[in-house]
């Protein structure tokens, strides 16, 4: 690219556009790992450019960039003349501060994990914090097993019809034919993408704020937020009937967001339950009501969907993310370990009944105050 243009062969625009852009997919792939002289002096002469748009492919991708780099570029684009690659710069920008955040929670997070090891060697001696260390990896080993078996059957079906789609443009393939693979490719990476944000969720570090909630609001918001996404995955929610039996008046101390993310995903986990390998969901019925008791409330989602037999029952029970089966294909299997840790994170527990072809339970129990010596926010 530098000789082409120290040999004056990249004069028109957009040839140097297509170079740029290039250039910064081979970052977004990981092909340039780090920014050789070569590729300094090609990210100062692209980011200088006379054309904004070959400015802005720069600017989009500042992210990248390394920090010594990062330093010399991005005061040049942020105050670029042109807005839009002043705008794409400040993108780029706050991308790179976003990563840099994750980047330093992740430190974090290693360190309190090495401080709990620390802690339980000094309590406990060397041989249980290695039995604690042993089931941590085996639990991980369960989880990444799981997901990569879901994307390894999702990729199985992906690349063939990626590559029928690719190549049926150009040998006269049949317009249905085509629109059906492009179809399941779409479906593919909209199933990846939920395992994407389910995993996400079920990672992330939950320091819990709480503020006093209106459960028979929260309850009605992740109803609606369950019926959308089962509606999403192509369902027709109207064939279960949902209902709601929380008394008014019934306060809690909770994270708003994270309780209603809670029950919405075991409300979608009790329409699941009427999946069909039809794939279209059976008549039924989901209730969800509430109860106070002394110094807890209890919520329970009750459905007379499939049920689960005792062995299921139990490995739910682990609340691990489990691998899909045949009536719930489109489901990631981290509903219920997400709802696990966000009740958890309020000092809550969940736990389940369930009978097969009678129905399932899931019971919510929350503490109505925080627990003894702990602040109230």
């Amino acid at each position: 690219m530098l000789a082409r243009m120290d040999g004056g062969q990249a004069g028109y625009w957009r040839d140097r556009l297509a170079m740029a852009g290039e250039l910064m997919e081979a970052f977004q792939t990981g092909q340039a790992l780090e920014c050789t002289p070569v590729i300094r002096e090609l990210l100062r002469r692209f980011a200088g450019d006379s054309k904004w748009d070959v400015r802005k492919v720069v600017a989009n991708g500042l992210a990248l960039i390394e920090d010594d780099v990062f330093d010399e570029l991005a005061p040049r684009l942020l105050c670029d003349s042109n807005a839009y690659v002043k705008r794409a710069a400040e993108q780029g920008y706050s991308r790179r501060r976003q990563r840099l955040r994750d980047v330093h929670k992740k430190e974090s997070a290693d360190k309190r994990v090495a401080r709990r090891l620390s802690r339980l060697r000094r309590d406990y001696g060397d041989d249980a914090a290695r039995e604690v260390f042993s089931l941590s990896e085996s639990r991980f080993c369960q989880l990444a097993g799981s997901i990569a078996h879901d994307l390894r059957s999702v990729l199985t079906h992906l690349r063939p019809a990626a590559k029928g789609l690719a190549g049926g443009w150009d040998n006269g393939t049949d317009h249905a034919i085509l629109e059906r693979k492009a179809a399941r490719v779409v479906e593919g990476l909209a199933f990846m993408e939920r395992c994407v944000t389910d995993m996400e969720r079920y990672t992330e570090s939950l320091p819990v704020e709480r503020h006093p909630e209106d459960l028979a609001e929260v309850v009605t918001a992740a109803c609606e937020m369950a019926r959308r996404n089962i509606e999403d995955l192509g369902f027709d929610s109207h064939m279960v009937v949902l209902r709601q039996e929380v008394p008014d008046g019934l306060w809690l101390r909770i994270s708003r967001y994270l309780m209603i993310l809670a029950l919405s995903n075991l409300v979608k986990n009790a329409y699941e339950s009427f999946m069909k390998p039809q794939k279209y969901l059976r008549r039924g019925e989901v209730t969800v009501f509430a109860e106070a008791d002394g110094d807890t409330v209890r919520i329970m989602v009750r459905d007379d969907g499939m049920g689960m037999a005792a062995e299921d029952l139990s490995e739910l029970l682990a609340f691990m993310p489990r691998r899909r089966n045949k009536a719930k294909r489109k489901s990631t299997g981290f509903g219920v370990p997400i709802a696990r840790r966000y009740v958890e994170a309020h000092h809550g527990t969940l736990t389940f009944e369930s009978k097969e072809d009678v129905g399932t339970t899931a019971i919510v129990t929350l503490p109505r105050t925080p627990p003894s010596g702990e602040d109230a926010q």
